[in-house]
């Protein structure tokens, strides 16, 4: 049974404009053989690129992968097992180059930039064919081989070519430099495929971006003839030379693989510069309209709040959703190395040893195309740049001037790997000898600029370090912390020894000498937030502090009482006290002196008319009173034991013992007598006269 044809999406033209911005211009990348149907190809649709299809085959070719042709634009591939779980396990696979062979066959796989297929091919390359090899490529025309002198195994008068010495034909800074001689050497050359994609908020760009062709051994950019000829090699327009041909001639060996890798990626970087330059502006416009959105939104909630609390809440999110949309939209750009593709080639170089003033020793090489021009290549061995002067590393290698430097410390010149350009306090530049990273700010510094923080030891940058405002240490900003403006002192900068956290207010830094204990929680409190208890004049931190209800005066938890008639009122402990009747609390307001016994008492108990309290109320007949009531009434008679035939009255409440004695011609003494004392605690005479306090 026929499966139905799916239709075309309507939106595939609108796909296929972006993919083609996306590719960017494509270069020659494809043999002979397919170079009439990758033009046809790219000419028929605007989605195809004409370096996927030989980046295709020559993965087939490496990878032992069967092709079957099913039309200009459509293959079939037949995968073998180690290479199937790159493309999901599958053993076959059909591969559409345009959107006409994918409509012919649905289920085929289309090979565009950015397409699943795309990323399955460049893994499995990276995998399986990270390096493509063309060999040798031919020194001079084909009809013109090289003689025995041009190969280094003699000339006519017996000498090796390059007996004459070749002079360095830039300056070194501050050294000298020995003559060399020229010889033939071979050198690897290459370049790069990568996958650059570029992320800048929701927009992605992916791209297959070619380096130009490099010597991978001196890290200069060959010249334009060499370039050509290399590309021929690698189109399949020549063959390789003969290794022989090469003669006695030494090889060069390729730079290590991260410092070639170095290179490449920045010859890479500078050729997308555009590139990024173009997603980082559309990124920041789409930045300032979201910015904008998010500004209006949270605005239109801040409207609606009143509580100090969720006012600070909403705009710590705004502020973290603001972070999050900047950092959302940095171009960031992730490369993919997917093949190294190499050649070797004849050519003359020079070596010369160079000799810095400080005895440093450093080799420098330059070569030149024995089918080109007759300038010599000098490229820095750093950057790849041409120097205009070479500067010898403290390392033994040299450099250019641009990526060298000199030591403020030391006076002795480094390269951009051994060293610093600026150190974080003057901005000057530092070799690595010299070169400290701080711990508290984790920048690189000189040691010109180091010094101790006094609270471990360790070693810090001055911009680092400064003195304690309290007790004048030197600290770190790591072990220092600066107090607020609002603080008694103001703004300080404080160390871990005189740093203290104000506890009565909101936890703010302050210094020891700005603190007091609360003597209610022993926490520590600063003078802005320390009050003192009127009653007993010590320092409370404020949440242990309230003012009273009527004289508004500030007493701690322990000195706060209340009142037996109003009991919700608030009142210090000295506005308060306890009723001798009924032992409780009651205020000034609500006390009264009772009219018998003399004792203030609360108004719940004082009887009204007679303004008697209520225990002066209970006087009982007692014939025989104890024996301390007795001692008590000889200090009330002064000194003299009353007479056995006085009546005696006595009433108990909580506090005190109440006697009524009788004194005669309607005389009476009233005193009182706390429970277990033998003194009398107050005394009142009563008589036809009036009453009289005595005591």
């Amino acid at each position: 049974m026929k499966r139905p044809r799916k239709r075309r999406p309507k939106r595939a033209s609108k796909l296929a404009a972006v993919a083609a911005s996306a590719a960017g211009p494509s270069r020659g990348f494809s043999r002979d053989s397919s170079v009439a149907d990758v033009a046809s190809l790219a000419d028929a649709d605007p989605l195809a690129d004409a370096r996927i299809r030989p980046l295709l085959e020559r993965y087939c070719g490496l990878a032992g992968v069967k092709q079957a042709a099913l039309g200009s634009d459509h293959v079939k591939l037949s995968l073998p097992q180690a290479e199937q779980p790159f493309f999901r396990d599958r053993e076959r696979l059909s591969v559409a180059f345009s959107l006409d062979a994918l409509e012919r066959d649905p289920d085929a796989e289309i090979a565009v930039l950015g397409s699943p297929f795309l990323s399955q091919l460049i893994e499995a390359i990276r995998t399986r064919a990270a390096r493509l090899s063309l060999g040798l490529i031919a020194p001079g025309s084909a009809s013109s081989p090289l003689s025995r002198r041009e190969r280094g195994t003699g000339g006519e008068d017996g000498r090796e070519r390059g007996d004459d010495g070749v002079d360095l034909p830039i300056p070194v800074r501050d050294g000298t430099v020995q003559s060399s001689k020229a010889k033939l050497a071979v050198h690897p050359v290459g370049r790069l495929v990568a996958r650059v994609v570029l992320r800048a908020g929701a927009g992605v760009e992916e791209a297959v971006v070619e380096s130009d062709v490099y010597d991978l051994a001196a890290g200069a950019r060959l010249s334009d003839d060499l370039a050509g000829a290399f590309r021929d090699l690698e189109a399949g327009r020549v063959e390789p030379a003969n290794p022989a041909d090469a003669g006695k001639a030494s090889t060069v060996p390729a730079r290590e693989p991260g410092d070639l890798l170095r290179l490449l990626l920045n010859h890479l970087q500078e050729k997308s510069a555009e590139r990024v330059a173009a997603r980082r502006a559309a990124a920041e416009q789409a930045l300032a309209t979201e910015l904008g959105r998010l500004d209006r939104y949270f605005e239109s909630i801040l409207k609606e709040q009143s509580d100090p609390e969720a006012i600070g809440t909403v705009t710590a999110l705004a502020e973290r959703r603001r972070t999050e949309e900047i950092r959302r939209s940095q171009v960031k750009a992730v490369v993919h190395p997917v093949q190294l593709i190499d050649a070797t080639v004849l050519m003359q170089r020079a070596e010369w040893q160079l000799e810095s003033a400080h005895g440093r020793r450093a080799p420098f090489s330059a070569q030149r195309s024995l089918s080109g021009g007759s300038a010599w290549v000098l490229a820095c061995p750093h950057c790849g740049r041409s120097p205009t002067a070479l500067v010898i590393c403290r390392h033994d290698h040299c450099g250019c001037e641009a990526c060298s430097s000199r030591c403020s410390v030391c006076a002795e010149d480094f390269c951009g790997d051994h060293g610093i350009a600026q150190c974080r306090v003057d901005e000057q530049p530092a070799c690595d000898e010299h070169v400290r990273v701080c711990p508290s700010c984790r920048l690189q510094h000189c040691t010109a600029h180091e010094g101790v923080c006094a609270e471990d030891g360790h070693t810090a940058c001055s911009a680092c370090l400064a003195p304690c405002g309290s007790c004048g240490r030197v600290v770190c900003n790591r072990h220092a912390e600066q107090s607020g403006a609002d603080a008694p002192k103001g703004s300080r900068r404080l160390c871990t020894a005189c740093l203290k956290y104000c506890e009565g207010g909101t936890n703010e830094p302050v210094g020891a000498d700005e603190v007091t204990q609360c003597a209610s929680c022993s926490k520590s409190v600063c003078t802005a937030h320390q009050a003192v208890c009127v009653v007993d004049g010590q320092v409370h931190c404020s949440r242990h502090l309230r003012r009273t209800d009527t004289s508004r005066r500030l007493v701690c938890g322990r000195h706060r009482a209340g009142c037996v008639e109003e009991a919700m009122t608030l009142f210090a402990s000295d506005e308060v006290e306890q009723c001798p009747v009924c032992g409780k609390d009651a205020c000034a307001q609500h006390r009264a002196a009772c009219g018998y016994c003399g004792r203030h008492v609360c108004t719940a108990d004082l009887e009204q008319p007679s303004r008697r309290c209520a225990t002066c109320a209970q006087l009982a007949t007692i014939a025989d009173p104890p024996e301390h009531v007795v001692t008590a009434a000889r200090a009330v008679m002064g000194g003299g034991a009353p007479r056995a035939s006085r009546a005696w009255r006595i009433a108990r409440d909580k506090s005190h013992l109440v006697v009524e004695l009788d004194l005669g011609f309607r005389r009476k003494a009233v005193f009182t007598v706390r429970h277990g004392d033998q003194v009398p605690d107050s005394v009142v005479r009563h008589s036809l006269l009036g009453s009289k306090r005595r005591k």
